[in-house]
């Protein structure tokens, strides 16, 4: 056996040798046909520096950018605690039935609170605060804090500031904003994504902060429920009208969100909106539409209630006839209808009789998947669809595991 050993060896030398002679042809041959012959060398990234990252820095510029043209946008608002809020949240003081008479009686009177300290004087404490309704200074909605009283040969309270904090009692008539407005045209027209009423604006000071700080009064044009808007006007420019979108922005795409509240950004993934409660930018600049927690309004669908505001004051919408429930994104009917899927959709709870929904053959338990091209994913998108409408007009309608369409005739009253 061992003479056989090495003719096996110098045979698998050979065919080794072979192999690699093939293998440095093949990439020599790569070489010409594929680097020599093309018109321009490819391109090589620079190496970097220790801690410099082109990438994010080329990233935070354009972000930067973005939100620097769409805050023009947006402004700080003052408004009124809408009352039907507060009819809301003292709703369901009616279920408790062990609370006491007198703090019911006290919490649906709506008064201001008053907090009272305690004056504290070597140590000791004095059981007989003083009044805060003997200042002439205070108002019906001043929150008073009796500062605590340090004797003099005694340390500052406040190691920081080296001395005793005394807040002032006088009334203020600071600008408070809470919320944001959105510029709409050259006119001053500014749309908030809340409902306010007219009442709740009746002898009201209406005012927003532009971007450079300056408060400016405006007046109550309109407000529609259904879609949860409200319409003002400046007397004079204060800002850059936006620009409106008018598609749902796609899952994934990448987008800025501005806050409800203080008109915080940030940069988020677009996933449906289910954890968004924000004005939606798109990175051409373009507002995407009004965010709420699952709930979306488009651009163009806060133009079209804008515009019928300005032009009638209210918003005119044609009766379908049923009443119907938004089907969320974790609602357990998914599972029975699983040809629904993830597709936005509302669901028909209840055909009012002899309405135009029952007279085109619409029934219990339908799903709405669109109004007239638009899709109707909530109550808001619904509104604003029906508000746009008027005659001939094709419903998309899920049933049985089909997609029917069925054409009503919609009047505007």
């Amino acid at each position: 056996m061992r003479q056989f050993r090495k003719p096996i060896d110098s045979g698998a030398r050979f065919i080794r040798r072979l192999f690699l002679i093939a293998l440095s042809i093949s990439l020599v041959s790569s070489y010409v046909v594929f680097g020599q012959a093309s018109a321009e060398p490819r391109p090589v990234a620079p190496p970097t520096a220790p801690g410099e990252h082109p990438l994010l820095a080329q990233l935070n510029q354009e972000t930067r950018q973005l939100f620097g043209e769409v805050r023009p946008s947006v402004v700080r608002v003052q408004l009124p605690v809408p009352r039907w809020t507060n009819d809301y949240a003292l709703r369901s003081l009616d279920r408790w039935q062990k609370l006491d008479p007198e703090v019911r009686s006290r919490l649906s009177q709506d008064r201001p609170t008053v907090l009272r300290g305690e004056s504290v004087r070597a140590g000791a404490r004095d059981a007989t605060p003083p009044s805060p309704q003997a200042d002439g200074n205070l108002s019906s909605n001043t929150i008073y804090v009796n500062p605590v009283a340090v004797a003099p040969d005694a340390r500052p309270r406040d190691a920081v500031l080296g001395a005793t904090l005394r807040p002032t009692t006088r009334p203020s008539n600071a600008f408070t904003p809470n919320n944001v407005g959105l510029i709409l045209d050259e006119h001053g027209h500014i749309l908030v994504p809340l409902y306010v009423g007219a009442e709740d604006c009746a002898n009201t000071q209406l005012r927003i902060a532009t971007q450079e700080g300056d408060v400016i009064e405006v007046r109550f044009v309109g407000s529609d429920r259904q879609t949860n808007l409200t319409l003002l006007q400046s007397e004079k420019p204060a800002g850059k009208p936006a620009s409106l979108g008018s598609q749902r922005p796609e899952n994934g795409t990448l987008a800025m969100s501005l806050s409800l509240m203080d008109a915080g950004g940030r940069l988020i993934l677009w996933d449906g909106g289910f954890r968004d409660y924000g004005l939606i930018f798109t990175v051409d600049g373009r507002l995407a539409g009004v965010a709420r927690y699952g709930q979306f309004l488009s651009g163009s669908a806060c133009r079209l209630i804008a515009d019928q505001i300005i032009r009638y004051g209210s918003v005119k919408r044609a009766t379908l006839g049923v009443i119907v429930s938004e089907i969320r994104k974790d609602d357990p009917l998914r599972e029975q209808l699983p040809a629904l899927g993830g597709r936005a959709a509302l669901h028909v709870d209840e055909v009012i009789a002899n309405s135009v929904a029952d007279k085109a053959g619409l029934k219990t338990g339908d799903l709405l998947l669109s109004l007239a091209g638009e899709p109707v994913s909530d109550i808001p998108s619904f509104a604003a669809a029906i508000a746009g409408s008027v005659g001939e007009t094709e419903l998309q309608v899920g049933r049985n595991d089909q997609v029917l369409r069925i054409s009503v005739k919609l009047e505007q009253k």
